[in-house]
Parts: structure tokens; sequence; C-alpha cells
């Protein structure tokens, strides 16, 4: 089952009955549904799924407590060039697919972003922000999305 969006929430169904939001997730139930730990310090705990169909694109996604309330959502694009070119992939490379997935995200949420770089796009609403950045230095297109308090 694909997983949905809520733009006017912020929530993230993973479709497994697993819901993420600031308000209703513990790390607990990120355990219990099967995410695997990553690392936790300094009241900092992360946990992720190699795998996420969130708006028909598949997605590896990490999920950061801090300190037992989740405060952010990582989604790195599995679906994405990037993804297959590897390191021999350029800058050039990088920017497209960004520009991409901002093109999905505008369409998903339509809305547009209320701050644009070259490096990172950002989208904002009530709940938080989401974020599309290219990274040359890990090679990789990552969305952000942020809990504000």
């Amino acid at each position: 089952m694909p997983a949905t969006f809520n733009f006017s929430s912020g929530e993230l169904d993973t479709g497994t009955g697993l819901v993420l939001s600031p308000s209703l997730t513990a790390a607990a139930d990120v355990t219990k549904a099967g995410w695997r730990p990553l690392d936790a310090q300094n009241d900092w705990n992360s946990f992720a799924i190699s795998k996420l169909v969130i708006w028909r694109h598949s997605f590896a996604v990490s999920a950061r407590f801090h300190p037992g309330r989740l405060v952010l959502i990582d989604c790195l694009w599995n679906d994405g060039s990037i993804r297959k070119q590897d390191w021999s992939a350029t800058e050039d490379d990088l920017l497209r697919e960004k520009k991409t997935l901002v093109k999905l995200i505008m369409k998903e949420a339509q809305t547009t972003p209320a701050a644009t770089s070259l490096g990172v796009d950002t989208f904002v609403f009530h709940w938080g922000t989401l974020s599309v950045r290219a990274d040359p230095r890990s090679m990789m297109v990552m969305l952000s999305i942020a809990y504000s308090g």
C-alpha cells in the first residue's frame, strides 16, 4: 500500500498503520512498525526504512526524534537518476533532479516554494517546512520535512 503525505497536517501515513506526526508518533511506534534504529546521541534518535512509496515514487526514509518527539523526516529518492548514476553524476544532474522533485511537490501540494536557491527549495506550511536539497558533497537529492515548535 502506498504512503500518503497530508500537506494540510504534515502527517505521513506509511500505509502500514504507522502515521508519522509530531503530535502522534513516538520512537517506540516506529520500532514497533519495523523501522531499524540508526543512531542515538544527545537525546536524538533516528530510525529508517529502505523503501516507502510516496507520490508514486520510492524513497528511503528516516525519522528523527528529539527528545522523544518527531522533529524531522528525511527522504532519499530511490527512483531518481542520481541513485542510478552514483558517483558519475554531475552537479547539473543533481540540480536537474532537484528541480524534478520540486515540480512533483508543487503538483502534489498545489503550491510554490516560499524560497528558492541553487541548492535548496523550501515550501512553508503552518506545521513546518518541506525542503528539497541537492548536495554535491554526498551526491544526493534529499527531501526533508521539518516540524516547527
